[in-house]
């Protein structure tokens, strides 16, 4: 196994291969990651194309909500590649817990909004499941198999 990962410094990649040594490599790396930026462009992924080979299997671990990310997804999947996507979220994604005013900040490109936890909650959580159920959606017309863990339950359960 290898890891690719992919955030707005580009391509991250850990070469495939096997044994507690590769373990430890792959664990360094995933510890390294952070969430920032956006996309990259399309050349600084061209190595995952050589990596990946028609018939290997990808695992995708991420939100599952940039758009770029489930098109590159889709795009492997028509490729012959299998497909799957682990979409890790939030308890408070799932649950909006916010009361009052609430300054909502994106990890990955530090915008910020201020808004009114309460006053918003009803219209966010009928957003979220759409988009969801959305994806979902698309990911099966693809081909592509989900599961979904929560952050506040335990790892092995998606």
């Amino acid at each position: 196994f290898g890891l690719l990962a992919i955030n707005g410094d580009g391509l991250q990649l850990v070469p495939a291969a096997n044994g507690a040594r590769q373990r430890d490599r792959v664990h360094l790396q995933l510890h390294a990651l952070q969430a920032r930026g956006g996309w990259p462009v399309a050349d600084r992924l061209r190595p995952l194309w050589e990596r990946v080979r028609p018939g290997d299997l990808l695992l995708a671990i991420g939100d599952g909500f940039d758009e770029a990310g489930i098109v590159l997804l889709e795009q492997l999947a028509s490729a012959r590649r299998e497909v799957a996507l682990l979409q890790i979220l939030t308890a408070d994604e799932r649950d909006f817990p916010f009361g009052a005013g609430h300054r909502f900040r994106d990890p990955e490109t530090g915008e910020e909004l201020l808004g009114d936890g309460a006053a918003i909650r009803t219209d966010y959580l009928q957003r979220f499941a759409d988009a969801r159920n959305a994806l979902q959606s698309r990911l099966q017309a693809s081909g592509i198999a989900s599961a979904t863990g929560w952050l506040d339950q335990p790892l092995d359960q998606p």
